[in-house]
């Protein structure tokens, strides 16, 4: 289930910027860490953000 979509790019170094809306709704603060996991099958994959406290 979809509760909320945003685009980004990726800009040259391959880096993304998370759009606002989304950084609030998650209450992502600059600094915070985030582990980030691929999903899916072979020809479709996510790629799913989760804020964290610590590496473990």
């Amino acid at each position: 289930m979809t509760l909320m979509r945003a685009f980004s790019k990726v800009d040259k170094e391959g880096k993304i910027k998370l759009p606002g809306n989304i950084q609030r709704v998650v209450d992502l603060k600059a600094g915070q860490l985030v582990e980030l996991k691929i999903m899916g099958a072979s020809k479709k994959k996510s790629i799913l953000i989760t804020s964290r406290e610590s590496t473990r």
